[in-house]
């Protein structure tokens, strides 16, 4: 049970540097502070029960969810959650992060792996690409430069991509936006990714360049996708492979327009 409670109290302390933003230094200040504090309770609590060489009667033992050491070392957990969080928060204004490429305002051509399944649409393709290199289009010196991040691809419809490609693509890089009824760009944020390439030129470089851990796990996805789709018909098929599957970009508008109205949602959502 302990670790239930602790378990429960980093995850309060996520949740908490979502909200509170503050340095990863100062979570981590925190967090030793209540350390040092549950140490020093422990040895003022052996102290005193030195010095009165017995407990007193009329003291009852605490519980642990109530003791004082153990509320302070809950504390010191939701500080550890928090500093957690922040530490893994990236530097915007890295040049080294692509997101730092996201006011240029200019074409620029770069190169990564897709780092995940393409989410195929009507019109467009979703790529999401782990980029190593870019060059603006207006360097003369035709040099690239090294770069990390994710970056959401818009590529257009018609071609097969698969995890672990190496692309080529060329694009105006942006701040993915907002839309009225839910932060698209805080949803894109949560994945980890703060960038994206509207209508970009995509090309195919090399196959084969991802995990094969990973490869061989998204095959079997394919193919449990394509068995749902062979066992029921649509919209069935559809809504079972957005909650097993996390697989979306299938279910009719009607349908998803009908999980909203009744407020459940986030059966659908809750996978993907």
């Amino acid at each position: 049970m302990p670790l239930f409670w602790l378990a429960l109290a980093f995850l309060a302390g996520v949740l908490l540097a979502a909200n509170v933003h503050l340095l990863a230094s100062t979570w981590l200040i925190l967090a030793g502070s209540t350390v040092i504090g549950v140490i020093l309770l422990a040895i003022l609590s052996r102290w005193l029960a030195g010095r009165m060489s017995m407990r007193p009667p009329a003291i009852q033992r605490v519980p642990y969810p109530f003791s004082p050491a153990f509320v302070v070392l809950l504390s010191a957990a939701a500080f550890f959650g928090g500093w957690r969080y922040q530490s893994k928060q990236p530097d915007l204004s890295d040049p080294g992060f692509i997101a730092s490429y996201n006011l240029v305002g200019e074409k620029a051509i770069l190169e990564g792996v897709i780092a995940a399944p393409p989410d195929v649409r009507d019109t467009y393709t979703n790529l999401r690409v782990s980029v190593d290199k870019i060059r603006l289009a207006s360097d003369s010196t035709y040099l690239y430069r090294d770069v990390s991040g994710l970056l959401l691809v818009q590529a257009p419809p018609g071609e097969t991509w698969r995890y672990g490609d190496r692309v080529h693509a060329e694009g105006k890089i942006e701040i993915p936006p907002e839309v009225e009824e839910f932060s698209y760009r805080e949803y894109l944020a949560r994945q980890g990714i703060y960038s994206r390439i509207s209508w970009a030129t995509v090309q195919l470089v090399h196959h084969g360049q991802g995990s094969p851990v990973l490869a061989f796990v998204y095959r079997l996805k394919e193919r449990a996708l394509a068995t749902v789709y062979g066992i029921f018909p649509d919209p069935e098929a559809s809504l079972l492979a957005g909650i097993l599957l996390g697989i979306e970009s299938g279910i009719p508008p009607q349908v998803q327009e009908a999980f909203k109205a009744t407020g459940t949602s986030h059966i659908i959502a809750i996978s993907g």
